[in-house]
């Protein structure tokens, strides 16, 4: 059949009267059909790639605000035994943060017991019994810290003494400090909280600089015991074993070291290293402490109680 015959045998084909109308309907819903599915295929696709990338960018910041461990933090500042001691079966792992002002703090970890004594040798015979913590600050809003240290202090406080009679002055405290990528780290040490066990111990976190704990900061019922932050600053409570409790320490610890609320503007005497990065904290009034260097923690300055 060639082409002219196949055209009249066409032609002659008789169509129903709606043939036209049926066909133009079937054509639009088949282009609809179609539609539909294209779109279907394009979210799934899409979501696929929205999740790949959402993993690599996870993955990105997760590289990005990884933090040192404690026992790298003791390493830095020089203390090989106190590195060892944040990787052994008595360091606690907290991992704990709170927003301070500006800053995000966070308490890392921390390590305490007389199996310190390691960490500072023996002094008359009488192993040094100490709690060691380490905390690392972040600013809120994603600014790096480079050489400046935040406008805030730490020191503990125990359940059942009034912030302004049991803190980082009477007991010792210490901080050394240092920035690396973009995060200021913290080392606080102290006497051994552990005798207090029994009771709630915190370390404290609030605005100013080696700022003695007041009224104005943390609120103490007489009644309870119980302290509570004040304003911006914070409370970190330290997972204690409560067997490890001793009346008798606490005693030895606290008796006799106790005065007056200090004045809100009133500065503890600090001692400082030649290095700048490293400020103990000492009773300005008390007769039994003394200043004195320990060549064994880096040469650093070291508040201690006369013997």
């Amino acid at each position: 059949m060639n082409r002219e015959e196949y055209r009249r045998e066409v032609d002659a084909v008789v169509f129903c009267p709606d043939f036209q109308a049926r066909t133009m309907a079937r054509l639009t819903a088949l282009a609809q059909e179609k539609e539909q599915k294209t779109m279907k295929n394009r979210p799934l696709k899409t979501g696929l790639v929205a999740a790949v990338l959402a993993a690599a960018l996870t993955v990105t910041a997760a590289a990005a605000v990884v933090m040192l461990r404690p026992q790298d933090v003791a390493q830095h500042a020089g203390n090989e035994a106190l590195a060892a001691a944040f990787e052994s079966n008595g360091a606690v792992t907290v991992n704990e943060s709170k927003t301070v002002g500006d800053y995000d703090v966070t308490l890392m970890g921390l390590v305490s017991g007389e199996g310190l004594s390691r960490v500072e040798g023996l002094e008359n015979g009488v192993p040094r019994d100490k709690t060691y913590a380490v905390l690392a600050y972040a600013r809120t809003d994603g600014t790096a810290i480079e050489e400046d240290v935040p406008e805030l202090t730490v020191s503990p406080l125990v359940e059942g003494y009034a912030p302004w009679q049991l803190n980082a002055w009477t007991l010792g405290g210490g901080t050394t400090t240092f920035a690396q990528d973009g995060t200021l780290y913290y080392l606080f040490e102290c006497d051994n909280v552990e005798p207090f066990a029994d009771h709630a111990v915190y370390l404290a976190v609030y605005p100013g600089t080696h700022t003695p704990p007041s009224a104005e900061l943390f609120s103490f019922d007489e009644a309870t015991g119980d302290i509570t932050a004040k304003g911006e600053s914070v409370l970190f409570s330290l997972p204690l074993d409560p067997a490890k409790a001793d009346a008798q320490k606490v005693q030895d610890l606290v008796g006799g070291m106790f005065w007056a609320q200090p004045e809100a503007s009133q500065d503890p005497e600090a001692g400082e290293p030649a290095d700048g990065n490293v400020v103990f904290f000492t009773d300005p009034d008390a007769e039994d402490v003394e200043i004195t260097a320990d060549p064994a923690f880096s040469g650093n300055v070291l508040a201690e109680r006369k013997q």
